[in-house]
């Protein structure tokens, strides 16, 4: 069974294009290719949405909440950022994914709107730091050496968040099809904002 038919009650309840997302998940398997990040191998805890206009951001926390509940609500670098819980996991990548994080916009304009980037975790080895995590994650896939890779090292800081949360961005660096993005990060989405 492929995702676009596993996916159809999702599609069929929201406004939300099946074939956008089909594209999207096309979209991450060729980056993921790229990158030789075998995400069979690595938990993806969550998908993300981008949208350029609080009506968009309105639209669709509306639509999603007709497949879900709200997770948290927080105040994430000044903007709000929403995580829904679905009560049927969206199918990407052969894997199950229950997540959305639904960022409403600030000031960036992004090149297109909707479905952007996956997350999957690379936990921290015993006593690793950030630092540590980062440079070991850096030597094992090389990304920040490839010559059509475009990466970026963040550590969002939320109010209340015990945990660390850096993240490594990996995109295309000039490919007008494929705006997609993978993430990668130590601890799951959940353990992050409830501990």
């Amino acid at each position: 069974m492929t995702s676009a038919v596993k996916n159809f009650s999702f599609f069929e309840k929201t406004f939300f294009s099946n074939n956008e997302f089909a594209k999207f998940e096309q979209h991450i398997l060729q980056l993921a290719e790229k990158m030789a990040l075998p995400l069979q191998n690595y938990v993806i805890d969550h998908l993300a949405v981008r949208v350029n206009s609080e009506q968009s951001a309105q639209r669709w926390l509306t639509e999603l909440l007709k497949c879900g509940k709200i997770l948290s609500d927080n105040l994430v670098n000044g903007r709000k950022i929403y995580l829904i819980q679905l009560d049927t996991p969206l199918i990407i990548a052969n894997q199950e994914v229950e997540i959305v994080e639904l960022p409403f916009p600030k000031n960036k304009q992004y090149p297109q709107e909707g479905w952007e980037h996956i997350e999957a975790v690379i936990p921290f080895l015993p006593g690793e730091n950030v630092e540590q995590w980062i440079a070991r994650i850096n030597l094992l896939f090389l990304w920040n050496q490839s010559d059509i890779l475009k990466v970026k090292v963040s550590t969002p800081k939320v109010e209340g968040e015990t945990l660390p949360n850096p993240s490594i961005a990996v995109s295309f660096m000039d490919n007008q099809e494929n705006k997609t993005c993978i993430k990668v990060h130590p601890y799951h989405i959940k353990s992050i904002i409830t501990e």
